[in-house]
């Protein structure tokens, strides 16, 4: 089989099963989907890793043989800046560089390059503090601008719009985060709808929506400036409209899902924020056939000055 024609078969074998998973910069943000902002003139750098891994297909909820023998895997490194530009108002940008592989028994498509660059506003509009507890509430709006890379190619052929680092779209989200600390405790409820515009190749990933809900514990909390850590167990419930294709719905789209997450901070002094996460799936009900999740797993660092 020549590479051309390797390819092209990768992609075919693929397509389908990832265009629910396109996956957004702002995932990569520390602290941005809480109730509370940072303080006024504060400064936030962070570096996030990502990786998600997609294997064994899915037919409904219902796993089934795959002969093509598919998996799927992403890294994204984000680069994040969040500034508070007033009392309860703060700004952020998040830039990713994306790497995707698709391999199948046809062969393997490799892409990688810089992804959608995402702008957010958001705005805490909501306190109340009483003693060792509070709570926030905050709305965020942004867009991920079409600044990614979209042509990638393999043996001469375009990749699929799924295994593009950039959508080649403005994508609007919005959101509401609310956070509820008790002492020890903290509880985060968050909603965010997005809503992706046509893209490279006429392709819509349409729209998505996530709710979810976790608590977080502090096990270790010494006198400041000492060290803090804490652990959270929260869930996520996504839904993912079917994708467009040159106008036509794509049968092989879109979904929900039903997501357990474990994670784990470390802040070894106030200033610095060190994080690891899990996801893994409880439930995925997909639209037609594709590549179900396996795992997502984070891994972030951030500096406030």
């Amino acid at each position: 089989m020549s590479p051309t024609t390797k390819s092209r078969a990768v992609g075919a074998a693929i397509a389908l099963t990832c265009l629910g998973g396109l996956a957004q910069a702002q995932d990569g943000a520390i602290e941005l989907f809480a109730g509370e902002t940072i303080f006024v003139e504060g400064t936030r750098v962070s570096l996030t890793q990502l990786f998600q891994y997609k294997d064994g297909l899915l037919s409904g909820s219902d796993s089934v043989a795959d002969p093509d023998d598919r998996r799927f895997q992403e890294s994204r490194t984000v680069l994040g800046v969040n500034h508070g530009i007033a009392r309860g108002w703060s700004v952020s940008a998040l830039l990713p560089f994306v790497s995707r592989e698709a391999r199948s028994v046809a062969g393997t498509d490799r892409s990688s390059g810089v992804g959608d660059l995402a702008v957010v506003l958001k705005n805490s509009f909501y306190r109340v503090d009483w003693d060792r507890s509070a709570w926030h509430t905050a709305w965020l709006a942004g867009v991920e601008a079409p600044t990614g890379v979209t042509d990638e190619r393999e043996g001469g052929v375009r990749l699929a719009p799924s295994m593009q680092p950039g959508s080649g779209s403005w994508d609007p989200f919005v959101g509401l985060a609310s956070t509820l600390d008790l002492d020890l405790w903290r509880f985060d409820a968050v909603a965010l709808y997005e809503d992706d515009g046509e893209g490279s190749q006429d392709h819509d990933p349409g729209e998505r929506l996530r709710l979810s809900l976790s608590g977080k514990y502090r096990w270790l909390h010494e006198v400041y400036p000492g060290p803090t850590a804490s652990s959270t167990v929260g869930l996520e419930w996504s839904h993912q409209a079917r994708a467009r294709s040159g106008g036509a719905l794509v049968g092989d789209s879109g979904g929900d899902a039903l997501l357990l997450k474990l994670s784990t901070g470390w802040h070894p002094r106030p200033d610095l924020d060190l994080g690891i996460s899990l996801k893994l799936p409880l439930y995925e009900d997909v639209n037609g056939t594709q590549l179900g999740l396996d795992s997502a797993v984070q891994l972030s660092l951030g500096w406030r000055f």
